[in-house]
């Protein structure tokens, strides 16, 4: 899970809508949680540990790819989490535990699997078997999906009671304020009872912004009283809207693109979700408001990144 994820989200740059951050978070408090969703037996679950690997690309300065990974029973686990529509999300997955296995060293097999936020990111995907017979296939061989709308919250901490913090992801979208403030205020009681002292704040950073991913009319302002704390207050949390303010800034690029030519080719949007620099987005924004077609805001973006 990286900055070069492509959402369509709301133009809104003072919040963060995005789940890469936030789901990396929850596999570091509860990854074996995950993993038991992904079908994976309780009791090797609880052997896994996380670790993010960074992907490493010879010809590329810097790192160009992260991944979050759990270990355990000398196995290797994979997870990505779908939040947005992306018809090559299998292939990218694949890819990247090909290089992260090959990085390694690692020849056995793998858990590998895509926890998708809404039945429709998941139908977008092209099918596994498009990977035809190659080195992908054996990988796929333990790959799992599921589809997050397709539980109850019951279901889900059923499972494990860590799970609670995916819960914004069983209420539709349409849910009346009132009620998912409600909801919000309950989970939290359910956080503090079940996650220890020391990684109970981090679980409730991740269920706000998943709740700010969930539900577009939700300010962060509601957010912070119905958890009774400031998401911004934690490292954890200005981290995360940090990225999610330039996560923003590149979606914004890419819309007005997409608006202005339709199309936009896949390594101009490569290098714009590359640009490191907000104040470089505002200008690549304008141009791409400005430009009289794609390729002379190639011309433009060659300069800046």
């Amino acid at each position: 899970m990286t900055d070069k994820k492509k959402k369509k989200q709301a133009a809104d740059p003072a919040k963060f809508r995005g789940t890469d951050e936030p789901f990396l978070r929850l596999m570091g408090i509860g990854g074996p949680a995950v993993l038991k969703l992904l079908g994976v037996s309780p009791d090797e679950a609880e052997e896994y540990t996380f670790r993010s690997v960074v992907l490493k690309e010879r010809r590329l300065e810097p790192d160009t790819e992260g991944i979050p990974l759990l270990e355990g029973h000398g196995r290797k686990a994979y997870i990505e989490f779908q939040g947005y529509s992306d018809k090559f999300i299998r292939y990218r997955l694949v890819s990247k535990i090909m290089l992260a296995c090959a990085q390694d060293g690692y020849r056995n097999r793998v858990v590998a699997g895509i926890v998708y936020t809404d039945e429709a990111y998941k139908k977008a995907a092209l099918p596994v078997k498009a990977l035809g017979e190659n080195a992908g296939e054996e990988i796929l061989k333990s790959f799992k999906e599921i589809v997050l709308t397709d539980y109850a919250e019951a279901q889900l901490t059923e499972t494990d009671p860590r799970l609670i913090v995916l819960s914004p992801f069983t209420v539709s979208p349409e849910e009346e304020k009132t009620g998912v403030l409600s909801r919000g205020r309950r989970w939290k009681q359910e956080i503090c009872r079940t996650y220890p002292e020391h990684s109970a704040r981090d679980a409730l950073n991740i269920t706000g912004l998943f709740v700010m991913n969930r539900f577009r009319n939700i300010t962060r302002e509601e957010v912070i009283s119905m958890l009774d704390f400031d998401l911004a207050d934690t490292v954890a949390g200005q981290q995360i809207f940090q990225e999610g303010i330039m996560t923003e800034a590149r979606d914004m690029v890419i819309e007005a693109l997409a608006e202005r030519f339709v199309s936009v080719p896949s390594d101009i949007r490569d290098e714009v979700c590359s640009v490191g620099q907000h104040d470089a987005l505002k200008e690549l924004l304008r141009h791409a408001i400005r430009s009289s077609d794609i390729e002379e805001f190639r011309t433009v973006l060659s300069k800046v990144s």
